[in-house]
């Protein structure tokens, strides 16, 4: 995978990562502060707000391995290309 594949890949990660987050935590403001009852929020906006998180803690870790992979997986063929010469 080239550079510039590897830099997009990397901007959509984040950004879908930082988009679940803010509409976890936006999700869970509104129900606290506007839904009635004030100060009370759902079940059912607990259960959104963490299947977004979980989303959010999934796809920092999947890059996050992705990332550790591929670089382990350049440093073995450094290694060789540098053994063969």
């Amino acid at each position: 995978m080239n550079e510039k594949k590897r830099i997009e890949l990397t901007r959509l990660q984040g950004g879908i990562a930082i988009a679940s987050f803010s509409a976890g935590v936006a999700i869970a403001a509104v129900c606290l502060f506007f839904v009635p009852p004030p100060g009370e929020i759902t079940n059912s906006a607990i259960s959104i707000v963490s299947e977004l998180l979980v989303l959010c803690g999934a796809i920092l870790g999947v890059k996050a391995s992705f990332d550790a992979k591929l670089n382990k997986m350049e440093a073995e063929l450094h290694q060789k290309l540098d053994k063969n010469e």
